[in-house]
């Protein structure tokens, strides 16, 4: 089942950033890239953004991929949430994470190109798998 989790994750690009603050949720479309082993996703956005002023302040986060566009059927459809701890990605990795997600998605250069653009990374913890309504699977990868 963990190996049908990572081809959810490195087959698409998009992914639902859902972050909260004293009780108030916030959600983001995100464009993502993946470590191969996706233990780490990672995405672009400024440092004047909510999503990043609330991950400052609290860095537990939810990211939702979905199956929809690669199904013929709703039936078929899985929703994966990845639950996990978002920072700012390593400064020394920050330019070749900056391009390896413009090598993805380079509808991102004119966000990319900003003084204000940082590269969010999110160290996975754990994995809910949804087949359907009615087949969870959950994994927790954070080891603890």
């Amino acid at each position: 089942m963990l190996e049908n989790i990572k081809q959810i994750i490195r087959h698409n690009d998009l992914a639902v950033l859902a972050t909260c603050l004293e009780d108030r949720p916030h959600c983001s479309l995100m464009a993502y890239i993946s470590n191969q082993e996706c233990t780490l996703v990672h995405m672009l956005t400024l440092k004047d953004s909510r999503k990043f002023y609330n991950i400052s302040r609290n860095p537990q986060v939810s990211l939702l991929i979905d199956t929809r566009l690669m199904e013929k059927t709703r039936k078929q459809v899985q929703a994966l949430t990845i639950s996990g701890t978002c920072s700012r990605a390593p400064g020394r990795e920050e330019p070749g994470l900056k391009n390896e997600l413009l090598q993805r998605h380079p509808q991102l250069q004119d966000l990319a190109s900003q003084e204000a653009a940082v590269v969010l990374q999110v160290r996975i913890a754990s994995f809910l798998l949804l087949t359907g309504v009615s087949s969870p699977y959950f994994i927790d990868v954070s080891g603890s």
